[in-house]
């Protein structure tokens, strides 16, 4: 950190990143270890909060996406190295399966084996009636895909960073203005404290066009969900068993990585709400007393106006395909702010887009839901 000499309130950074995600805090991991300043600035009071510790926490090989080559390839290249990275976090001792539909499926079985073999990643067809009640299921396969744990991946980052003293997290940052000034953008924090740098990474995923907009750029064309994921206790033979029925209206229920719970999600009850702004209104702001709005949004896990739990359709909509020995029960939900490219609505891609908005300074967005293609940050991380 150096103090800037014009004004002993502002401080100047190699980089300031926005967001204490994976994506964040990897960016400041690499920056620190080359020995530049870097600054992390969190909206919330500690790491991994929202997307990275609040989804299905899976470690993608490409299998979700039979409708999107691109996505399955880009998944499957970084696999072997973010699990290689990060195999204390890792947990792989399960079967993952993946089964298409009889029914209202957007692919078939013979359609999902083409593409995994297309696409090179490999599946082992299985009998879908060990899994399913017979009639429900055309096919079924064992893949090869894992779950990360986001606290342990999260204490680790934490852990290493605070190895650097030239790397700093500052928490709780509620950030009032981004502006240009010449070749470095000033940030001003709601407290007054200011922060000067020529490079400046929005690494915030749910807040990505709040952070675009209020530095004056144009945002992503998104449409915002307003996400649950429920937690469930695995009984009998699930805890070593993760499924998912797709590509459709259907379900997944897979470990939450060491935690000992399965995560349960549904393609039609996941999402709460949606909303097609690029800055996303939704009723339950109003009811949230000032935490969340379309310029701000709040965690949805300590908002007074969440949602009600969709358990009940999500765990029908399971059991209706699963057998009796594969059950589950209720342990509670986590809420997310989920945005997806409107050009994904059609093939159902996800793309890790990482748009340069401006150089010298240097400010850039990365979008991604995928956890693995991390890695390319790599690029744009490099100093000119």
């Amino acid at each position: 950190m150096i103090l800037n000499k014009n004004n002993s309130n502002k401080t100047s950074w190699d980089k300031i990143i926005i967001g204490a995600g994976l994506y964040g805090l990897y960016a400041a991991k690499t920056c620190g270890e080359r020995g530049e300043r870097v600054l992390v600035l969190e909206w919330e009071e500690s790491p991994f909060q929202r997307a990275t510790f609040i989804n299905q926490a899976r470690v993608h090989m490409g299998y979700h996406y039979p409708r999107s080559y691109a996505t399955a390839i880009k998944s499957a290249h970084y696999f072997n190295r973010f699990i290689k990275d990060y195999d204390f976090c890792i947990h792989s001792e399960f079967e993952q399966v993946y089964a298409t539909s009889g029914s209202f499926s957007w692919t078939n079985r013979e359609q999902f084996t083409q593409f995994c073999q297309a696409a090179e990643i490999p599946c082992d067809e299985v009998i879908p009636e060990k899994y399913f009640k017979k009639g429900l299921c055309d096919g079924a396969y064992l893949t090869r895909e894992y779950t990360y744990d986001a606290g342990i991946l999260g204490h680790f980052f934490v852990d290493q960073l605070k190895m650097r003293k030239n790397v700093e997290i500052k928490y709780g940052a509620r950030i009032a203005s981004i502006k240009k000034q010449g070749d470095t953008f000033l940030i001003t924090l709601k407290t007054g404290e200011r922060y000067e740098t020529g490079f400046l990474l929005n690494a915030t995923y749910g807040s990505t066009n709040q952070i675009l907009s209020l530095a004056g750029f144009e945002p992503f064309k998104i449409k915002y969900e307003l996400c649950e994921i429920i937690l469930c206790q695995p009984e009998e033979k699930l805890p070593e068993v993760g499924i998912t029925v797709m590509d459709g209206p259907f379900f997944s229920v897979m470990p939450f990585g060491k935690t000992g719970y399965h995560s349960l999600t549904s393609v039609t009850f996941t999402p709460h709400l949606s909303s097609f702004d690029s800055l996303p209104k939704f009723n339950c702001q109003e009811k949230s007393r000032g935490y969340c709005s379309p310029e701000q949004l709040g965690n949805c896990n300590d908002c007074i106006a969440k949602p009600k739990s969709a358990w009940p359709y999500m765990s029908n909509m399971a059991k209706k395909y699963l057998k009796e020995d594969y059950g589950f029960s209720y342990v509670g939900s986590l809420y997310s702010m989920k945005p997806i490219l409107k050009a994904s609505e059609v093939d159902d891609s996800r793309p890790t887009v990482l748009r340069k908005v401006s150089e010298k300074p240097t400010f850039v967005s990365v979008l991604s839901g995928k956890i693995n293609t991390v890695y390319d940050l790599d690029e744009v991380l490099k100093n000119d």
